[in-house]
């Protein structure tokens, strides 16, 4: 039968577009250019310190004390079904340590579990039934004698099944607060749940089908719960617990059962650190209007292939009524350009991806919410947007778009989330959509991985406007260049004619290598058509110009435009290149939106302002600034009058105030670890990376490149040659001045055992000691100087030198 939502659906709506009180953040890039594809971080819980990342193609990698480690803990890469040309949802896609993984006593000590998808021996399948490749739950133990490698012998598969299209895998895997093993499922690929191999379904696409996520009798569309050491599940590799919904059903359910109802649950967490709620959170992907965040409830029914969030899509209205406890989400969001519900659902990507509750200490104002994001806003264009949820009453959620730092959505596709020992979070990027497909611009691996952390100490600045125009719908070469007022809107019901003003602000007051954190557009409205409406700012895409057409006036109208005008049709009228669509080249995407009712100032403020101006840093000469328009330029007569940036008052003309981060100023090691290392790179002092004798740590000490060779001689040369007459043995050694964490000896020995120092610099100072005697800048090499020692020991004497090179 149908159960009411666990949660009022008043209650919830209430809870889906407001927006929460989160703190603004950071992503700090931890590790770049050496991942593909990153979808899961995972710490074992063991106080090492270590998280294993994984990678979509099957390697698991070690991320410890801020670098990737060379080595593989893992690489299932042989097992994973091949990867799909283009775009794939295929691959290692979990990875959960038991919970006794680090404790000798435990059943569970040393073992781990992996979700991966490899070919099926039964694909093709037939048309009826097609199989495109299988789910696998397998269980592998650490070695013996490494902790940092996994034994690649010890695979014990828990289950396995097929499944009918390439998508929709699920792939999450995790240990809930009981002990227990979690892990998602998908509803076996395509779209709507009713193709072939979906229950009911067929290529015909039927409105009837039950779907496979509405068939318990399916894994698919499914969160399931086993016990991984047990032995009662179908092939005796596992247990299924007896407090399963459907754990002792006679009609066939699958046991292994938790929730159902679900599409494709990209990433479900539980909040069990200390201080959380042990609620199970879960990223459910939509089909083409809604994505949404679900409460996980042992035995609830989330709705697909009926529902997707709270609404009912055509090709579910003949589907066989909802069984179970019908549970709603908790905030869901519409994708951009789907207009729905009512208030209209925010509008803020295409899939969404689950995270964790924050529970760490680094960002105080940040513990207790549910940080999340949408994978991006468009297929082929990574625009990933990072997301929030608090909890405002008892099950009543605020969603809100996170205010990171250099703007917000991200230019990167976030796959998933990561959380560190202490409750640190971690998000999971890259830049290409096929799995293996290096980053177009540097020929690398396109992974990356940030940390979330709380924003740097901010300062102010407000600039003025470079430029700004009025271009005329219906007065197609008529322009507004100069004078008191630009305009926008339409000035007639039904159609128009509208206005759209043109405004763009000079940059160059903003330090070079800042990072804009926010960023608020304040115009002066002085005369107004009736009633309010809303007003967005668009990211204008080409150049434009301002000549000295002026209406003077009130200016409605506008005047024939001047050459260099901007015109309805031209961005610079006198030429013969026009808008690529008459009225201006503009995102369609709103940077920010404002409701304009009476004459007062409007301020538009938004995250996706800042992601504008930190884009055009860079750049200055794609700075081409704002378009700004009526939202509805059709039924209404919108039409307002702002002052421009030539208003008699000063304090009526367009104001930009942003708040930036200067930029950071990295220590002398480094900026050099940057100079030649990516970001999360391994360093190891002791390391020889290029072969040429010398350790990375001296190749520092030197100011050498790591990964060049370089002659031992540039850095330490002794000189015998006065040794027949009598004179003292001369060695020369390089040092940096800047490097004020070095410590230079040049050390003496006659027998291995005692060494004796005869020069030393510390902390970037002169040279001392008993055999110093000068030094020099090297010529065309500044800041570096050869530093000039002598050794007086008796010539017959057996001697041996060093420089001994530390670090503080």
């Amino acid at each position: 039968m149908n159960i009411r939502s666990l949660l009022p659906l008043s209650l919830l709506m209430l809870g889906l577009t407001a927006e929460g009180a989160f703190p603004p953040l950071k992503l700090e890039l931890v590790c770049e250019k050496q991942i593909n594809s990153p979808v899961a971080m995972v710490s074992p819980g063991d106080g090492s310190g270590r998280m294993f990342v994984v990678d979509q193609r099957g390697k698991i990698r070690i991320f410890r004390n801020g670098m990737l480690e060379p080595g593989v803990f893992l690489d299932l890469g042989s097992k994973l079904v091949p990867e799909r040309a283009g775009f794939d949802e295929r691959g290692l896609l979990g990875l959960a340590f038991h919970p006794g993984y680090a404790n000798p006593v435990s059943p569970g000590h040393r073992r781990f579990y992996v979700f991966y998808i490899a070919p099926s021996p039964n694909a093709p399948g037939t048309t009826a039934i097609p199989v495109d490749s299988r789910e696998v739950i397998a269980e592998y133990q650490v070695s013996n004698g490494n902790p940092d490698i996994a034994d690649s012998a010890s695979e014990r598969v828990l289950l396995s099944f097929d499944k009918p299209q390439f998508n929709h895998n699920g792939g999450g895997l995790d240990f809930g607060p009981d002990g227990l093993l979690y892990f998602s499922v998908g509803d076996g690929g395509s779209s709507n749940d009713n193709n072939a191999g979906h229950t009911g379904g067929s290529s015909a696409r039927p409105t009837n089908a039950l779907g496979n996520a509405q068939d318990l009798t399916k894994w698919n569309g499914k969160i399931h719960r086993i016990d991984p050491l047990g032995n009662n599940g179908s092939t005796g590799q596992y247990g299924v617990p007896a407090g399963n919904p459907f754990a002792a059903s006679p009609n066939g359910e699958r046991p292994e059962i938790f929730a159902y109802g679900l599409r494709n649950p990209w990433r479900f967490s539980f909040d069990s650190r200390a201080g959380g709620t042990n609620r199970l959170f879960c990223a459910d992907v939509g089909q083409g209007q809604v994505e949404e965040i679900d409460l996980i409830v042992s035995g609830g029914n989330y709705g697909w292939r009926n529902k997707e969030g709270t609404f009912f899509p055509s090709f579910s209205v003949n589907a066989p009524a909802l069984g179970g406890t019908i549970v709603d989400p908790i905030a869901q969001y519409a994708h951009p350009g789907v207009v729905i519900g009512s208030p209209a659902l925010p509008e803020y990507g295409i899939s969404v991806t689950g995270g964790y509750v924050y529970r760490g200490s680094a960002i105080p104002s940040l513990v207790g919410k549910y940080v999340f994001a949408d994978w991006s806003q468009s297929f082929g264009t990574p625009s990933g947007r990072m997301l929030g949820l608090e909890e405002t009453s008892p099950g009543v959620f605020s969603l809100s778009s996170l205010d990171i730092l250099g703007g917000n959505p991200t230019n990167r596709y976030i796959q998933g989330f990561g959380q560190d020992e202490t409750g640190e979070l971690y998000v999971l990027t890259k830049t290409t959509q096929a799995v293996t497909a290096p980053d177009p611009g540097t020929g690398l691996p396109s992974g990356a991985i940030f940390k979330i952390v709380p924003v740097p100490a901010t300062q102010n600045l407000t600039l003025t406007t470079g430029k700004d125009n009025t271009i005329y719908e219906e007065l197609t070469e008529n322009s507004n260049g100069l004078g008191d007022s630009i305009f926008a809107g339409a000035i007639m019901d039904s159609g128009g004619p509208n206005r759209r003003a043109l405004i763009s602000f000079n940059l160059g007051a903003i330090p070079t290598g800042a990072t804009v954190a926010t960023a608020s557009l304040t115009l002066k409205m002085d005369q107004t058509r009736s009633g309010a409406f809303p007003f967005s700012l668009h990211k204008l895409l080409a150049d434009w110009g301002e000549g000295t057409a002026n209406a003077l006036g009130a200016g409605g109208q506008g005047v024939a435009a001047s050459p260099t005008d901007a015109t309805w049709l031209k961005p610079f009228f006198g030429q013969a290149a026009t808008w690529d669509t008459p009225g201006g080249d503009f995102a369609i995407q709103k940077s920010a939106t404002k409701s304009v009712d009476g004459d007062a100032n409007y301020i538009w403020s938004s995250s996706q302002l800042a992601y504008d101006l930190n884009s055009w840093l860079p750049s200055p000469s794609t700075n081409f600034g704002w378009l700004l328009k009526a939202d509805d330029e059709v039924a209404f007569p919108t039409a307002k009058r702002f002052a421009s940036f030539q208003a008699t008052l000063s304090s009526t003309r367009p104001k930009l105030a942003i708040t930036y981060v200067p930029a950071t100023v990295p220590s002398h090691r480094r900026a050099w670890e940057l100079a030649h290392y990516y970001v999360g790179e391994y360093i190891n002092d002791s390391t020889d990376t290029d072969g040429d004798g010398i350790n990375a740590g001296i190749e520092y000490a030197w100011g050498f490149s790591p990964k060049t060779k370089n002659p031992m001689t540039d850095g330490l040369s002794v000189d015998y040659s006065g040794l027949g007459a009598g004179n003292p043995i001369q060695i020369t050694f390089r040092r940096d001045p800047l490097a004020i964490d070095l410590t230079y000896q040049l050390q003496v020995s006659s027998e291995l055992g005692e060494w004796t120092t005869i020069t030393s610099s510390v902390g970037g100072a002169a040279p001392t000691g008993t055999g110093y005697l000068s030094e020099q800048t090297i010529s065309g090499q500044s800041p570096f100087r050869a530093v000039l020692v002598t050794d007086s020991a008796p010539p017959a004497a057996k001697r041996f030198l060093r420089l001994k090179v530390s670090r503080q």
